[in-house]
């Protein structure tokens, strides 16, 4: 059983990521728990332990499973998810979820993330918004066959005013967190093929439509190569920042499984990594964030730094990334003036 003051600390950093911008945690725990300041004081000091009434209020008010923070063992890890009903799979729904996670991490002070990439960048999509709208559709679509998508292709429809700005406030929120990002050899060639599997199953209700995805990678990949040249992050169009927004940028040239987060902060951290496709599993459990703090930090290791320096690196990433594109929008050209 782990020690009664780090399952109390974990808690209260569970009800810390819920609180808005600005809000302290010790007046919630006043008003919550109906206690003094001097109280709530001994209590965040771990001198006193939460009664059980207390936890109780706490996991009720907070929506939090004692489960996840009562006991402890290596080997064991209690992971939290969103059940596929509340995405309810459609370009919106899904985005505003992602954007809220991030609204999230913005509270957090200190905060900062380590990310792999396996394939595609999902943050990095929000500065080609056709793209992002592409990869819901084909998750619905193909991986999941939704009724609703069965007989439905793809088109060319416009991103109405409400999605666009959730869509940029999740880009400058991301924009804003310091993240050092490893990609793998496989970087958007996966997205890739996705938009060659539509064109070649006749998905696109215009198959030209093809060529404007096409256009908006090859606009992402460049602007994921000027991030990587300045080593900040910023908003497709937009100038590079003079400060802030520090973006390190790794390729490694192994196989890499999954995208996963590791995300920590003044008194935390965290781990999310994706999961049935299009959903993703997180946790804080100490040990299983030990792990793959551990993990991520060797595969840096054996990975070569290319923002900033490495220019001869950084170009043979890239370069590698275009030619894959370009032999792709080629094919697309040639049998669309068959």
């Amino acid at each position: 059983m782990e020690p009664e003051h780090d399952i109390q600390k974990r808690i209260l950093d569970a009800v810390k990521l819920q609180l808005p911008k600005g809000e302290k945690i010790a007046h919630i725990l006043q008003e919550t728990l109906s206690l003094s300041q001097d109280a709530v004081y001994r209590r965040m000091r771990g001198e006193v332990p939460f009664t059980i009434y207390e936890t109780k209020k706490l996991c009720e008010t907070y929506n939090l499973s004692f489960d996840d923070y009562g006991s402890l063992k290596k080997g064991s890890v209690n992971f939290n998810y969103n059940p596929l009903e509340s995405i309810n799979f459609r370009f919106e729904s899904w985005m505003t979820g992602l954007r809220d996670g991030l609204r999230m991490l913005r509270r957090l002070d200190g905060v900062h993330m380590i990310v792999s990439v396996d394939d595609t960048p999902i943050f990095q999509l929000f500065n080609r918004p056709h793209l992002m709208r592409f990869k819901v559709f084909f998750w619905a679509k193909t991986y999941l066959n939704l009724p609703e998508f069965v007989d439905a292709k793809f088109k060319n429809d416009k991103i109405d005013k409400a999605t666009m700005a959730i869509g940029i406030e999740s880009l400058n929120i991301y924009n804003s967190v310091p993240s050092v990002e490893v990609y793998g050899p496989e970087t958007l060639r996966g997205f890739l093929r996705q938009i060659e599997y539509y064109f070649d199953s006749h998905y696109f209700e215009d198959p030209a439509y093809a060529l404007e995805l096409l256009k908006d990678l090859y606009n992402l990949m460049e602007h994921l190569k000027n991030q990587a040249v300045s080593g900040r992050k910023f908003s497709y169009g937009n100038d590079v920042p003079s400060s802030g927004n520090e973006f390190k940028m790794y390729s490694n040239d192994t196989f890499l499984p999954d995208n996963t987060y590791l995300t920590k902060w003044k008194g935390g951290s965290a781990v999310y990594f994706t999961h049935n496709l299009m959903n993703y599993l997180y946790t804080s459990d100490p040990y299983y964030v030990q792990e793959s703090d551990f993990v991520l930090n060797k595969l840096i290791d054996n990975s070569s730094l290319i923002s900033k320096e490495n220019v001869k690196q950084r170009e043979r990433f890239f370069a590698g990334i275009e030619r894959t594109i370009l032999n792709f929008r080629r094919k697309v050209e040639a049998e669309l003036a068959i």
